[in-house]
């Protein structure tokens, strides 16, 4: 079984789901530096957009997919395959 960074199951969720919190990427991912990676997707020129949801004790952070081309575009070609190969698996149940 071919084993994927947590990286690009990050962006996976990105591009299916359109949004994603620290808790998000801890909770179902395990990724515990989830700004880095949006950071390095929008230094590379992915359009990611942050809106504050408050809570109770504070606000955390919510980033947003403003152009999912733009996502794609910022990905080398083997971490496009094998996020290709991640959203089949998740639009395909029987992947």
């Amino acid at each position: 079984m071919k084993k994927f960074k947590k990286k690009e199951y990050i962006i996976c969720h990105l591009l299916t789901v359109g949004h994603i919190s620290s808790f998000e990427a801890i909770s179902k991912y395990r990724h515990t530096r989830l700004s880095t990676v949006i950071y390095e997707l929008r230094t590379a020129g992915a359009a990611i957009r942050t809106v504050d949801e408050p809570h109770v004790g504070g606000t955390h952070a919510r980033y947003h997919v403003i152009d999912k081309q733009t996502v794609l575009n910022t990905l080398t070609p083997k971490m496009l395959i094998n996020v290709d190969t991640l959203m089949t698996a998740v639009n395909d149940p029987e992947y």
